[in-house]
């Protein structure tokens, strides 16, 4: 996915559309402005996509007809809810990980030829979260130009943020400004500045002194690289992956103002997390807050088991990101870490240190803790996904040194 991103930023055709079609938007009259950004952002996606986008027209137009259906006092709707959600789980299913099951299963090449369509995992999330608000009444905006642009506008179609409905309904500007677009401008500055300058300062493949330079040259020297090597690499990729991730994350969101619209934040600073739940309020946070409105809420209020919901959570996280085992790992070590921190409170918040300690400076102690947790994570998820090779990785953090 990070491919596609790069691409989009570093073409010249995304940046003349963006302008040109921002110059248009406020040219035309009001009525006329969403109809023009939906299908320009549908066109452009599907010049990118010429197979996945049209698809994801037809799950559009069937979630916008039959998600009133699932309104709780018409006769089927917990059916029409239910297959809404079941239907679109399935068909990312059979997007993005049945092929790589196939591929397992066949020996093939990891990796090789397996590319889910453009932006479908966002795509999947977003409709999700428009039949289940509307299910329970939230939704109140029926505008069909509307809906088309909340789900296709194109600078947030493929790295998020995962806008709600009613935050992009509510959250419109009407009236064209000098002040928002130069806020607009401003914030895609920001992001081209992180993305061009910033993260290559920390990317490990430029970094040197004796690091690894990428997962590849750090699996294949593993048991000649020392633990303190291993933590500079995956240190490193953690901060790239933040200022690479947040960096389109404010084109996004710069981008999205130049039509007067106001997308929700993704990233608050993460690597300031004074604990793994701090954290958590920090990155990704659309990410973070769907799945808590929509995995760890409904399996505690189901199993009124905090520590289930948890891992529920961190595993549906895991598996969004990627098919691969390293990823599923990813989610069950937040998940224990989590866990863990939320027994910790539970018995440390009975002493007056430890509430004292939260409101006072001491907090900030545990910032270096949490960012080495953190870091630890991407053994998982930065080193190819396989099973065994993200265990070595890890273990290798500690000097434990497998299969060599």
């Amino acid at each position: 996915m990070r491919w596609k991103r790069q691409h989009m930023i570093q073409s010249p055709w995304f940046w003349l559309v963006l302008f040109g079609s921002a110059v248009a938007f406020w040219l035309l009259p009001q009525r006329f402005r969403f109809p023009f950004l939906s299908a320009t952002s549908f066109l452009y996606l599907a010049s990118l996509e010429p197979v996945g986008v049209p698809i994801f027209m037809v799950w559009t137009v069937l979630f916008f007809f039959v998600a009133p259906e699932a309104l709780r006092e018409r006769r089927y709707a917990k059916l029409a809810l239910i297959g809404l959600v079941l239907s679109i789980l399935g068909y990312l299913c059979w997007e993005k990980y049945l092929p790589v099951l196939l591929a397992a299963m066949s020996d093939a090449t990891p990796g090789v030829a397996i590319a889910a369509p453009l932006g479908i995992s966002y795509f999947t999330f977003k409709l999700i979260h428009y039949a289940v608000e509307t299910a329970r009444g939230n939704i109140k905006n029926r505008s069909l130009p509307t809906f088309f642009t909340y789900i296709f506008l194109f600078p947030i179609f493929t790295a998020g943020p995962i806008e709600r409905f009613d935050h992009f309904t509510s959250n419109l500007e009407h009236k064209f400004s000098g002040q928002m677009t130069a806020e607009a401008l401003t914030r895609i500055a920001y992001g081209l500045i992180k993305i061009m300058l910033i993260a290559k300062l920390v990317s490990p493949d430029h970094v040197g002194f004796g690091i690894p330079n990428s997962a590849e040259a750090l699996v294949s020297s593993l048991n000649d690289v020392g633990a303190l090597k291993v933590w500079a690499f995956l240190a490193l990729t953690y901060l790239y992956a933040y200022l690479d991730f947040s960096a389109y994350t404010d084109i996004a969101i710069g981008a999205s103002l130049l039509f007067g619209i106001r997308i929700m934040e993704n990233f608050r600073f993460p690597i300031l997390a004074v604990n793994i739940s701090d954290f958590w309020k920090r990155w990704h946070m659309t990410l973070a807050g769907w799945c808590q409105n929509y995995v760890y809420l409904p399996v505690l209020a189901r199993t009124r088991t905090p520590y289930l919901a948890v891992y529920a959570t961190f595993i549906a996280m895991g598996i969004w990101h990627g098919a691969a085992f390293g990823w599923l790992f990813w989610g069950l070590y937040h998940a224990s870490g989590v866990a863990l921190y939320m027994t910790w409170v539970r018995y440390a918040r009975r002493y007056e240190w430890w509430r004292a300690g939260v409101r006072s400076r001491w907090k900030y102690v545990g910032i270096p803790f949490t960012f080495a947790f953190v870091t630890g994570s991407y053994a998982f998820s930065s080193t190819g996904g396989g099973a065994f090779v993200s265990i070595q990785v890890f273990l290798a953090l500690f000097g434990i040194r497998l299969g060599g």
